[in-house]
């Protein structure tokens, strides 16, 4: 049984876990493992490169509590079959199992040719990407907008909330006007030589400009990246949604500086909203109508 024992370190309790669950998957699929073992953020994941009939593909596996293992996060990789005109994995097959308070789900896909443009999410130097790559970043975009969906990862309500916790700032947020995005748009799941986009596990509808803003708040430390995502995407990024998104993404990257995660970001993060609520603010201003810098001076 491979569930998680506290009474070991979290850390490599869940690592052990994450192993065995792999090594079942491969066994179930018939599979032999290439390489090392890859562990997604906060060993949410384990993922390796496999080989299967002298084809090589690639196995995830990701676990959840039970009472979490459904719905639009679950089902992510799956569902973006469904989206045409843009590279990314196909899912070839999957299985999940129940062990103790856990669920685990496997799932085999293709193997993205090419590397991802960064290591880590948030870029630490320029990736030297030609015109030709961020044009296929454009117009995978806009097709990935065409889709028809009723996936939604986002939650108004929790966006709202966590833009006036950080930033004093309440805000209409309408989903009526959403639009398909990645969700999860940030430098490791984004692949060159050739252009590709991984990890589908958190797209859905969200507000205009979503995936340019997400981008942006991960590029920040890097002036020419975080220049051509803004010349490239302004229109986006200049909406309302296209505000909110941006705000809503430095929540994000702000509560996890706090805990430890890319706290060179920080200083940047603080430049990017003041120069954001200088230059501009989305309407309405206020669910009450309110100027928000009046609110602000009355501590509302």
């Amino acid at each position: 049984m491979t569930t998680v024992d506290m009474a070991i370190s979290p850390s490599t309790a869940l690592r052990t876990a994450l192993r065995m669950a792999h090594s079942r998957a491969l066994a179930d699929l018939g599979l032999d493992a290439i390489g090392r073992v890859r562990f997604g953020w906060r060993d949410r994941s384990i993922g390796s490169a496999v080989e299967h009939a002298g084809s090589r593909q690639w196995l995830r596996v990701v676990w959840a509590r039970r009472e979490q293992a459904q719905g639009d996060w679950w089902t992510g990789n799956r569902d973006a079959t469904s989206i045409l005109g843009v590279a990314k994995p196909r899912v070839l097959d999957a299985r999940a199992w129940e062990e103790g308070p856990l669920v685990y789900r496997a799932e085999l896909m293709s193997l993205l040719p090419g590397r991802a443009c960064a290591s880590t999410a948030v870029l630490e130097r320029n990736p030297g990407l030609d015109d030709g790559w961020w044009e296929e970043l454009e117009r995978s975009l806009r097709a990935l907008a065409e889709t028809s969906t009723q996936r939604r990862v986002l939650d108004p309500e929790t966006m709202r909330r966590r833009i006036t916790v950080f930033f004093g700032i309440d805000l209409d947020i309408d989903p009526g006007e959403w639009l398909p995005a990645h969700g999860d748009l940030h430098w490791n799941n984004l692949h060159r030589e050739p252009f590709a986009i991984a990890d589908w596990e958190a797209w859905g509808l969200a507000p205009r400009g979503y995936d340019a803003a997400f981008l942006l708040g991960h590029s920040l430390a890097v002036r020419h990246a975080a220049d051509q995502v803004t010349r490239r995407f302004r229109g986006d990024l200049e909406s309302d949604g296209g505000v909110i998104s941006q705000l809503y993404v430095m929540t994000k990257l702000l509560a996890r500086a706090d805990a430890g995660e890319h706290t060179e970001l920080v200083p940047f993060i603080h430049r990017h909203v003041g120069q954001l609520l200088g230059a501009r603010m989305p309407r309405p201003w206020g669910r009450s109508g309110l100027d928000t810098s009046a609110a602000r001076h009355e501590g509302l």
